[in-house]
């Protein structure tokens, strides 16, 4: 009786495939090939029934194995991070990078790849600070005292708790103790830029006389949490941020305003003004506000900090900022994001994120019904127009959704699913949703040079 375990005897030894690899790849070092053969093939003997290999005959066994170590290989030639094209109807999609960055934008960043003023004042001589590439731009947009950025805005509102109330409470109602995507908890947050969390209030409500009675000798700050990626409704109450701020201050004590995804426009105009604007808040007083720059802002990945100059400057001193700040790249392409909000257009007209989240739907009617009309007849007859709802995404107005149209795609050729794994398998990978036994094309954010990918895609695969 064979043992479970027989097919092992069908795996090829490393100097036999490494001998038709270098065949195939004269250009790659020897030693880094039998690497890679040698962390395949463990692969393979951890997980056999993963790659289906287990019941496969020696020689198609051995093909199977070459197969999967040329794709390895060209994978790791080429890179894995690629452009995908977002038909998914999400604008700002986790999954694909956010906020969709412009192609002039990104261009930007040639102007700075050899050397630049990164930390020279060119004016002196001397040496500068990177921090200033910004710290205007931050004050003018926002009419801020202050403000810097650094990596991401859970960093921001690290950076934030560590430098303002190290080692002491932070006031915190419990129905802003928000968790965001990979379970990163505002409470583990708290406790590891070393401050200790003073809950207080419920889910549903919280008073006034909650923060009054919270505040002892021990208190560093407040810190509010901007829900953006869930709401409570119903029997609720929250006081007023005007009403904490001026509690907070004749106590000498500063308010924190984590506002997650923060936009600099006028929220109306994406349906909803449930979001708080950034300038908004400064004015009402908060001492420090954080936000992403890769959300609402429609630029890269990035935790920016505004308000009073006295606690920005707490921030920029603090050792922390040397391991969560931007390099050149991101400086170059926040700062030219940012640049856009200074025209009279201001990022409506400059900037594809904000161009997609206010698409009006008569436009991806029109949109939609021109893509269709491309298709031959034997495979228009397999699609057709509806009306859908499209998603801000990354935590942004959780309950808003954008009135749309999407091309709904039942396949008589091929099954949905497998429409859509040829879809994302293809050179430009097409990244679709399924829902309803059909597959849907959201065009919101798919550019005109995008759709023309997508047409001669699905032409090759629905014929």
């Amino acid at each position: 009786m064979k043992s479970a375990n027989h097919w092992l005897q069908n795996i090829p030894s490393v100097n036999t495939l490494q001998e038709e690899l270098i065949i195939q790849f004269p250009e790659i070092q020897a030693k880094h090939l039998k690497t890679i053969i040698t962390i395949t093939l463990e692969r393979i003997r951890r997980t056999p029934r993963h790659f289906n290999l287990h019941k496969l005959p020696k020689d198609d066994f051995r093909q199977r194995v070459l197969k999967m170590l040329i794709t390895e290989i060209n994978q790791l030639k080429t890179g894995t991070l690629k452009k995908v094209i977002n038909a998914t109807g999400v604008v700002l999609h986790t999954g694909m990078g956010r906020a969709p960055i412009n192609p002039g934008i990104s261009a930007a960043l040639d102007e700075v790849s050899r050397y630049c003023n990164l930390e020279i004042d060119l004016g002196s001589g001397r040496r500068g600070n990177r921090l200033d590439h910004l710290s205007e731009l931050l004050q003018v947009l926002t009419t801020a005292e202050d403000g810097l950025a650094l990596n991401n805005n859970a960093a921001a509102v690290l950076l934030m708790l560590n430098s303002v109330a190290y080692r002491k409470e932070v006031i915190l109602s419990r129905g802003e103790m928000i968790e965001i995507g990979g379970s990163f908890r505002m409470p583990e947050v708290m406790r590891l830029s070393g401050c200790k969390l003073h809950e207080i209030g419920t889910t549903n409500k919280t008073h006034l006389f909650d923060y009054e009675q919270a505040i002892n000798s021990r208190t560093g700050a407040i810190l509010i949490c901007h829900t953006s990626n869930y709401e409570i409704k119903g029997f609720t109450q929250r006081p007023e941020f005007s009403d904490i701020i001026a509690l907070a201050h004749k106590n000498n004590i500063p308010v924190l305003f984590d506002l997650g995804s923060g936009s600099l426009l006028e929220t109306a105009q994406f349906g909803s003004d449930s979001e708080p604007e950034v300038s908004r808040m400064v004015q009402l007083g908060f001492d420090l506000i954080s936000f992403s720059g890769d959300k609402l802002l429609g630029g890269p990945q990035a935790g920016l900090i505004v308000g009073k100059r006295q606690w920005v400057e707490k921030c920029k001193k603090n050792h922390l900022l040397r391991a969560l700040r931007l390099d050149k790249f991101m400086i170059k392409m926040l700062q030219t994001v940012l640049t856009t909000y200074l025209y009279q257009t201001e990022g409506s007209d400059r900037l594809d994120a904000i161009q997609a989240l206010t698409m009006p739907a008569e436009v991806l009617l029109r949109r939609s019904e021109t893509f269709l009309e491309q298709f031959p007849p034997h495979i228009r007859q397999q699609m057709r127009v509806q009306k859908t709802k499209g998603k801000i995404g990354s935590g942004a107005y959780p309950l808003l959704e954008l009135p749309s149209y999407a091309i709904q795609i039942i396949p008589s050729v091929i099954k949905v699913h497998q429409l859509a794994k040829q879809l994302r398998l293809a050179e430009v990978p097409v990244i679709t949703y399924l829902a309803d036994e059909a597959l849907w094309i959201d065009l919101r954010a798919v550019s005109p040079a995008e759709e023309e990918v997508i047409l001669k895609t699905l032409q090759t695969i629905l014929s």
